[in-house]
Order: structure tokens, then C-alpha cells, then sequence
């Protein structure tokens, strides 16, 4: 009996020996972004999982020029999910009997010079909004392929689409008047802070949003509520050009 113990205490110091080694190796295993990345819930609880190629996807997007992340708003979200690329307008495919209809209205409208409207073929604009209006970004990414993701990805793919549709990417402009607010322009910079700094293509993109697309829109905000006389200069010029083509 005596002996048995002594077998099992022996057997339990090996393996505390070697455990640390094993722990470490599956740390270094998952610290590896390509192979893994933290699913973060909203109760705090991280799991660990395959990326899935939507992840990437959408990582590698936002890691991307100018032009690829707002071809990514435009046209991986918003078109696909059945949006305009403009953020204001909703649509819906046309049914087979519509299309019938359409082709009635072209033939009518071609002989009479245009008195009888056409009739749109593929597309039907249902819901618009106000002009200065948009669809959130919760209405637009259900209806979305990449609703599917992790929830830092989630709050990425949200800066992403405040910065290209309600921010205009740093201009203050007729249509963006109401969401260029103190109230809106912190959620965006608390929605940056919430990012985690890893791994690397997560931390890119968070240090991009604070550094310079947060205070590019902070200082055109503050350009607008207190404008210089360059500003002005500049906006009555744009003024007396309308005046002049019109």
C-alpha cells in the first residue's frame, strides 16, 4: 500500500514537471493569428476559434487602401445585403410578373416620346430615407452574409461603415450634418477604445481609427463650428461657382 503511494506521487511530480512546457506550447499555439483569434462575448468570456475566411476577409479589407475599404462598404456590404451604396436607400429584386411590366412600360414610353414612364427592370427602390438620413449599421449588417463574426470584428466593420457613410470620410457635408456630433463622434472614439491590441491585423486597424481617422474628424467638426477666414473665403467661393453654373 505503502509502495503505491509512493508510485503515484512519483508519477504526479513527472507530470507537474513537464506541464508547464505543454501549457506554454498551446499559448505559443494560440497566439499564432493566422490559426486562431479570440471570440470575445459580451459577458467577458473569451473562446478561442478557427478565423473563418469572412474573418480574413474582412480584416484584410480594413487593412487595405482607401479605395478597397470603401468598395468593401459599398459593395460587400451594403449591395449585397440589399442596400444602396449610398446608405439611404433600400431595395428589393423584381419578381417575373414586374419585369413583364417593365418591358410594357418601355415599349409605351418609347412611342409615346416618353409620356408614359418606364418601369425599373431588376430593381425596386422601397424604402428611402430623408436626405441626411441613414440605415444603421445593425439594419444593414442583418440583412448581411458577414453578420456571421466575432464581436471585435463586428465593432470594426461598424467604425468602418460610421467613417465611409455618416462621417463621409472626414467631410462635413449637407448629408452628414446630423451625424457630425459631439454625442456621435464619441460612441465612435469609445468603440475604437473598446478594441483589443492584438493580435497584429486587429491592432493596425485600431491604431489607424485613433490616430488618424478620430482626430481627421474631430478637427473638420471643430473647422465647421468655428470657421477661419480661409474657411469661409472658401465656402463662399463654392457658393458664387453654383451661382454661376446654374
Amino acid at each position: 500500500m505503502i509502495m503505491g503511494k509512493n508510485c503515484f506521487f512519483k508519477i504526479l511530480f513527472f507530470l507537474l514537471l513537464f506541464l508547464p512546457r505543454s501549457v506554454y506550447s498551446q499559448e505559443n499555439d494560440i497566439s499564432n493569428e493566422d490559426e486562431y483569434y479570440e471570440f470575445r462575448m459580451a459577458d467577458g468570456i473569451t473562446v478561442y476559434g478557427d478565423r473563418s475566411s469572412t474573418e480574413t476577409r474582412i480584416l484584410n479589407a480594413l487593412n487595405g487602401s482607401l479605395s478597397n475599404r470603401k468598395n468593401f462598404i459599398e459593395n460587400d456590404l451594403l449591395e449585397n445585403a440589399g442596400f444602396r451604396r449610398t446608405g439611404n436607400v433600400r431595395y428589393r429584386k423584381t419578381e417575373a410578373s414586374e419585369k413583364g411590366l417593365s418591358i410594357l412600360h418601355g415599349v409605351g414610353s418609347l412611342l409615346s416620346f416618353g409620356l408614359i414612364p418606364e418601369k425599373p427592370f431588376f430593381e425596386i427602390n422601397y424604402a428611402k430615407l430623408p436626405k441626411g438620413q441613414y440605415y444603421s449599421f445593425e439594419s444593414v449588417i442583418i440583412h448581411s452574409e458577414l453578420k456571421n463574426i466575432s464581436l471585435d470584428t463586428y465593432n470594426l466593420l461598424k467604425l468602418e461603415y460610421m467613417l465611409q457613410i455618416e462621417f463621409a470620410n472626414g467631410f462635413v457635408i449637407e448629408s452628414t450634418l446630423n451625424y457630425y456630433t459631439e454625442e456621435n463622434i464619441d460612441k465612435f472614439e469609445k468603440l475604437i477604445l473598446s478594441l483589443p491590441d492584438s493580435p497584429e491585423s486587429i491592432r493596425q486597424i485600431k491604431k489607424r481609427y485613433l490616430n488618424i481617422e478620430l482626430p481627421k474628424i474631430r478637427r473638420v467638426f471643430n473647422r465647421y463650428n468655428n470657421p477661419g477666414e480661409d474657411y469661409l473665403r472658401a465656402v463662399e467661393n463654392l457658393r458664387n461657382s453654383l451661382k454661376f453654373n446654374d
